[in-house]
């Protein structure tokens, strides 16, 4: 029995074993199978949650082996750096408690003694830094503030060996020059590639249009740090160096008045530019407000380019093209009469800037005066058809394809009469400052259009070999050389002239005779104009000098809230005088076109009556110095050329007795001063209005003359 029962039990126990062996197999069986499975469906898909595993290893791969391009510099056409590589840092701070190297702590330890410590070097209030800090994250960044700090801050705050403060080093760049043409230089931002990588990209001005040359390309190294060769090229390849146009110190002077007009007048934009007119070339733009794009200080106010992407009615300078299609067309007849004031087209009235009815005028007198029912005429002499193909002959409405991104191609209204008419003076058509500059150019070229551009070349930053070259690129020719010829001569009038709108920015006391054209534009806002000097656009253009031109300058303001001078004009003149001065100084070709001159003759010997009888008819100003006999000497030679007007001093014997000098530049009193033995003491800035010692006053040693200066209005 006791067998019996053994045996029973052992085949129980036999088949208990082949139970759970049998289980035990399946289950492992299963658990195979989904093994297998799930290995074969990554094997298959090579995904893992949603993730790619051959783009992840090759991402690893290459972020361990990958050789950063360094991004090429930007520079001035003399070879200043106006951009250049530099490293920022990003703050963190470590609150795991559970970091240590050994027993030293690698969190933060003093919460208070680290907000107080970093905050005047971030910039951040102890109180907001203590809030990042009081949290129950392992890890806290401090926002804005702690982002992209400079090498001093992150030496200042590591000189503080402050416990679980620390820093992520990112690509950065570095403008030495700050706010000065950061519109046109433009401005970069981190982004990281698929590998993780961190790369500077351009997002503004030139480091957006130009980003792919400037960027260049990474390359691969393997295990030993040798780079990577082959049928794929993937030696890293630098950035090229990119070289602008912008002469600094031009562009420094620019920038310095540019100040001065916006703050003096606290207006919402301001805008000027300066081109040479036989290349196209870009010597100096800026505009207010700008920004620093080293802090980015004022760029949240300011992502437009005026230049390129600002378009705006541009008021009275576009009178120029209107002029230039009726002399092309033969429609324009000088000296034919109108009356000013308003004209009605259709039930609306064009109205003259100039408020009131001026009574009778000449088409001359249309032009320097700004007229905008003389020109509303002349729109209508033309025809609508005829003047659009001339606005469209001048390339308006079109980008010019500049070396800056994302240019506004401007628009126009032009489906009823009184847009038509609008149009001709610079109304219901929208223009940016680059498409102007390549109208005028046009007028300045004798007929030939070309193309501003801003980038002078482009070179590779390892060899210095030039991979591209900016040129003077002709886009048209929308008007012959003599129909040129005669608008600037026209232009002339606007200075020239006492009523004329540019006589502020005359320069002939300096020796040359420009061509201008003042603009003032009404800005539209829901569908109408805004009233008021304070709503308006003020500009000015000029060509300079007027025969065999050399440069173009531009400058405008909109919506000035205070008007330092008796004239908007005088105000944008501090711009324009010291930045076309500068250039002109500068510039050997522009000095051999001085226009208008006139011969001396030889005058020495002759009575003073007489000499000054010669001189008057030939155009001069004269001042005597002496009053008896005959001639002894004049102050430009005999042979020599003196532009018409100028002031020539003719030296005689016998007492000088003081002349009137109103009018005269200080130049001029200086001159005449030294000559005749005086001292000499000013106030103000401009021309002569009013002089202590009168007219015919005897001169002696002791003479002691004081003029006060005002600008011209």
């Amino acid at each position: 029995m006791k067998f019996k029962g053994r045996r029973l039990f052992q085949r129980k126990v036999n088949k208990n074993a082949k139970l759970f062996g049998l289980v035990l197999f399946i289950g492992v069986f299963l658990i195979i199978l989904i093994l297998g499975l799930r290995l074969f469906q990554i094997a298959s898909t090579k995904q893992v949650n949603h993730h790619n595993l051959t783009t992840a290893t090759r991402q690893s791969f290459m972020q361990q082996q990958i050789v950063p391009a360094t991004r090429g510099r930007i520079f001035d056409v003399n070879g200043q750096v106006l951009a250049d590589n530099s490293t920022v840092y990003n703050l963190y701070a470590v609150l795991d408690k559970k970091q240590k190297d050994g027993k030293k702590p690698l969190y933060v330890v003093d919460k208070e003694q680290t907000a107080k410590k970093l905050s005047p070097i971030i910039k951040l209030d102890e109180k907001q830094i203590l809030k990042y800090l009081d949290t129950d994250k392992l890890q806290v960044e401090f926002g804005p503030a702690g982002k992209n700090l400079s090498v001093e801050q992150y030496s200042q705050i590591k000189d503080l060996n402050l416990p679980g403060i620390n820093f992520t080093p990112q690509p950065a760049r570095y403008y030495p020059n700050n706010r000065m043409a950061s519109h046109i230089i433009g401005l970069t931002n981190s982004i990281a590639d698929k590998a993780g990588q961190v790369h500077l990209n351009g997002i503004l001005g030139i480091e957006a249009s130009k980003n792919k040359p400037l960027s260049g390309k990474d390359g691969l190294k393997n295990v030993l740090g040798t780079q990577v060769t082959g049928q794929n090229d993937q030696t890293v390849k630098n950035g090229d160096n990119v070289t602008l146009t912008l002469d600094t110190q031009l562009q420094n002077t620019l920038e310095n008045k540019m100040d001065a007009l916006y703050n003096t007048t606290h207006a919402k934009s301001a805008f000027g530019v300066l081109m040479d007119s036989k290349t196209g070339r870009i010597l100096a733009a800026s505009q207010r407000p700008n920004f620093d794009p080293n802090t980015q200080e004022g760029l949240k106010d300011t992502w437009q380019n005026m230049l390129n992407q600002a378009s705006f009615e541009p008021g009275s300078t576009m009178k120029t093209f209107t002029l230039a299609a009726a002399i092309q067309e033969g429609k324009w007849h000088p000296n034919d009469t109108y009356q000013s004031g308003t004209l009605n087209i259709d039930g609306q009235k064009v109205v003259d800037a100039f408020g009131q009815n001026e009574g009778v005028l000449t088409y001359r007198e249309a032009y320097w005066r700004s007229s905008n029912v003389g020109f509303a005429h002349l729109e209508q002499m033309l025809g609508a058809k005829t003047w659009r193909n001339y606005i469209e002959r001048f390339r308006f409405l079109r980008s010019t394809d500049s070396d800056l991104p994302q240019e506004d191609p401007g628009s126009i209204s032009f489906q009823h009469p009184i847009d038509q008419a609008n149009t001709a003076y610079g109304q219901a058509i929208n223009v940016t400052p680059i498409q102007l500059l390549q109208a005028y150019s046009a007028i300045a070229n004798n007929g030939r259009e070309i193309k501003p551009y801003l980038v002078d070349k482009i070179t590779d930053s390892k060899t210095g070999k030039v991979t591209y070259r900016g040129e003077t690129t002709t886009v048209a020719h929308p008007i012959t050389a003599k129909t040129a010829e005669e608008v600037r001569s026209y232009m002339t009038d606007v200075v020239n002239e006492d009523t004329g709108t540019a006589k502020q920015y005359d320069l002939r006391d300096a020796g040359y005779q420009i061509a201008a054209k003042t603009g003032t534009a009404q800005i539209s806002e829901n569908g109408r104009y805004l009233d008021g000097l304070t709503n308006d656009i003020h500009s000015v253009m000029t060509i300079v000098p007027e025969k065999n031109p050399r440069y173009i300058m531009y400058v405008a303001v909109r919506q000035p809230q205070v008007f330092p001078d008796a004239n908007i004009q005088i105000t944008l003149n501090k711009v324009f005088r010291p930045v076309m001065l500068q250039a002109l100084n500068d510039s050997d070709s522009a000095v051999k076109s001085k226009t208008n001159q006139v011969k001396l003759p030889d005058i020495t010997g002759l009575s003073l009556d007489s000499a000054n009888q010669q001189l008057t008819k030939a155009g001069f100003r004269v001042a005597n110095i002496g009053s008896s006999g005959k001639v002894v000497a004049q102050s430009v030679g005999a042979g020599k050329y003196a532009l018409k007007d100028q002031l020539i001093i003719v030296t005689a014997k016998g007492s000088s007795h003081m002349p009137d000098m109103t009018g005269w530049s200080m130049s001029e009193v200086e001159a005449y001063a030294s000559q005749a033995g005086f001292n000499v003491q000013s106030s103000g800035n401009g021309y002569v209005a009013s002089q202590r010692i009168g007219p015919d006053q005897l001169i002696s040693d002791s003479t002691n003359q004081v003029v006060r200066l005002k600008e011209r209005g």
